[in-house]
């Protein structure tokens, strides 16, 4: 009823993929995406990245 459910009553909430869910210091090669859409914003490079994928460190592509 929250809208949280993904679609299905129990599913969790829905992983945001609209806006930054997360700010760090660098991205690749610190941090794993939590799940593929994730946006994250590097601050020492003042650039947005987005998982492409969950299962290593390194897969993050740039946004525009």
């Amino acid at each position: 009823l929250s809208g949280n459910g993904g679609g299905a009553v129990g599913a969790g909430p829905e992983n945001k993929l609209t806006g930054v869910n997360r700010t760090v210091a660098a991205v690749h090669g610190t941090i794993t995406p939590a799940y593929v859409g994730e946006v994250v914003t590097d601050i020492a490079a003042d650039q947005n990245y987005v998982g492409t994928g969950t299962s290593a460190n390194t897969e993050w592509a740039k946004t525009d």
